[in-house]
């Protein structure tokens, strides 16, 4: 990990405040994107976030990333019943440590503490985002966080919450209950009740299913393989957001059909069958804008 500055304050709860302590120069142009995220799909948002931002600084800034501290026992984060409960201590130690690296690397503040405190709400203001994007974050926000930008704060959700399926923090649980054979992965709206904001846009259908029709073993690799496509959407959400605001709109995007802009290869990867490697990471090719 790079040369860091981590701030501890008492109001933080938990966690830190880090940041790098030989800030690379990158201009503030563009749009202000926060990113609130942990785990593999935190990461693969905030991966091709980065790649956009340094192949186009003018079009848009990464102001702050917000992440999960799961290995603080001090922290409130659903633990037990979200993925983190599938990972080992230095596992989840793993995840966080590889986000806060990413994010010290690429210049970017990185906090890992409670976020509804005084102390945080004023770090945000500082970081002044337009946009949120949220993808496997352990707190509920409350109204400051997803009203502040003006073009909106945008969830990731792995299950098809306009059939009402998998709402909650057990989502992939649900889709198995249910006896599904794939899962979209939907992008919707925060709001103050978690996953109940309005659906912006749904992906191709995931296949979820082993080979010989068994579900996996293990919960993390479905967790991979819906979140692969992330990276995809997260580059598509961001152009419309951008196209959205040349056009003069002074809103949140209210809907985007991104299966029209994906292409047909991509969606084949995503029905090919889950395995039980844990090592697979269902890796899809780049977004062609980050290459």
């Amino acid at each position: 990990m790079n040369s860091f500055t981590k701030r501890i304050d008492a109001e933080s709860c938990w966690g830190g405040f880090y940041f790098p302590d030989h800030t690379p120069v990158r201009p503030r142009k563009g749009l202000r994107i926060v990113v609130f995220g942990s785990a593999i799909g935190g990461q693969l948002v905030f991966e091709s976030l980065i790649r956009f931002e340094q192949k186009y600084p003018e079009l848009l800034t990464i102001v702050g990333m917000v992440t999960d501290d799961p290995v603080d026992p001090q922290a409130k984060i659903s633990l037990k019943k979200r993925i983190w409960n599938n990972y080992t201590r230095e596992e989840s130690a793993e995840l966080m440590e590889k986000i806060i690296s990413t994010s010290l690397q690429a210049g970017i503040p990185c906090y890992t503490g409670k976020i509804k405190t005084d102390f945080f709400r004023k770090i945000y203001a500082s970081w002044d985002p337009e946009v949120l994007i949220m993808n496997c974050f352990g707190q509920k926000l409350d109204a400051f966080l997803y009203e502040y930008p003006p073009f909106g704060a945008y969830n990731f959700h792995p299950s098809n919450l306009k059939c009402n399926i998998g709402i909650g923090a057990q989502p992939f649980q649900d889709v198995m209950h249910q006896g599904l054979d794939t899962t979209p992965i939907v992008i919707h709206k925060v709001t103050e009740i978690i996953d109940a904001g309005p659906v912006v846009g749904i992906s191709p259908e995931i296949n979820i299913r082993l080979l010989d029709g068994r579900y996996p073993s293990s919960i993390i690799t479905l967790l991979v393989k819906v979140n692969s496509i992330t990276g995809w959407m997260t580059i598509d959400l961001l152009m419309e957001i951008i196209n959205h605001i040349n056009r003069g709109e002074k809103e949140a995007l209210a809907n985007f059909d991104f299966d029209e802009k994906i292409p047909d290869t991509i969606k084949q990867r995503l029905l090919g069958p889950a395995t039980n490697d844990l090592s697979d990471t269902y890796e899809l090719p780049l977004h062609p804008k980050i290459i």
